[in-house]
């Protein structure tokens, strides 16, 4: 199978690594091409990176060498997307740039390529409202760090059809993931639970009524989760966290989605998560509190 995956940032560089390590071709693009750069070495030199997978006998050298080979990186979106049996959208969270993008692919993709976005929050309808084949488009959301989580949630949009979903869940299967089914609501079914939860160890925490280790903690021993809320939004990034919730509080109004003031501040002083996953980071919630347990954030 060829695919495409359009824009090279944190989640394509991932996707396209999971990909190729299952023996598929991928073409990766993105209009940066100091970004194609940085994600292949990434990929070969990342923490869950080619090198590291071998380092950790996950996979041999002959395999890593095969996944590298596998990636060809084009700064130019139709010789990219041209041939792809599956085209996946990996760009920023934002609704006009991701519509920008799928219109382009509307006319550049072969007519029965699947067009999917990893979007994690908006509207797979509103993506593609300006596409004819509409049909083919559907959400493809894959959790970070993709090349070691097991889920992929398939969102079907308004006129996406049953084939099409079909076809991705087989996508899904093949690469080693576990598919689940989702309507085309804001934030689907992991980031409305997900989000939620972050919501209100936020408040906890805002409210000095527990620390942030101690909240982590609450959810790990006893609900057995593998990283507390706090953890998990280090990893993911703290201003993916914001775009999320200010995406979701667009799309519903909903005020119970409007991010934690706290959140806010620690992105405008440069605190955005785990520096090792995020380039230019100062730190995340336990770098930003501080050696010492705390109640309260800092001010």
């Amino acid at each position: 199978m060829k695919v495409a995956v359009v824009g090279f940032g944190m989640m394509g560089r991932q996707i396209a690594q999971v990909f190729a390590q299952q023996g598929h071709e991928v073409a990766v693009t993105d209009e940066n091409k100091q970004a194609l750069t940085a994600g292949i070495d990434e990929i070969s030199n990342g923490p869950y990176g080619v090198k590291s997978a071998i380092a950790k006998g996950k996979m041999t050298a002959n395999e890593g060498a095969k996944t590298l080979e596998a990636i060809r990186a084009t700064s130019k979106i139709d010789d990219a997307c041209k041939d792809a049996d599956l085209v996946i959208e990996a760009v920023f969270e934002d609704l006009h740039l991701k519509r920008e993008i799928l219109s382009r692919l509307d006319s550049i993709v072969p007519q029965k390529a699947l067009i999917a976005s990893n979007t994690s929050t908006l509207g797979i309808s509103k993506i593609a409202s300006k596409l004819g084949k509409k049909e083919r488009v559907l959400g493809m959301h894959f959790f970070n760090p993709a090349q070691v989580t097991k889920l992929v949630e398939i969102v079907k949009g308004e006129h996406t059809s049953l084939s099409t979903v079909q076809d991705a869940a087989k996508i899904v299967q093949m690469i080693g993931k576990t598919p689940i089914i989702a309507r085309d609501e804001p934030g689907f079914v992991a980031n409305r639970l997900g989000l939620t939860l972050y919501i209100e160890a936020s408040r906890l925490f805002e409210e000095g009524v527990a620390t942030i280790q101690d909240i982590d903690l609450a959810m790990k021993l006893g609900y057995n989760h593998p990283m507390g809320p706090f953890e998990t939004a280090d990893l993911v990034g703290l201003d993916t966290r914001l775009r999320n919730l200010e995406a979701l509080f667009q799309q519903t109004g909903d005020e119970k989605w409007i991010p934690p003031k706290s959140l806010r501040e620690m992105v405008n002083q440069g605190y955005i998560g785990d520096p090792t996953r995020r380039p230019g980071s100062k730190g995340g919630y336990y770098t930003y509190t501080g050696p010492n347990t705390q109640t309260h954030p800092p001010p």
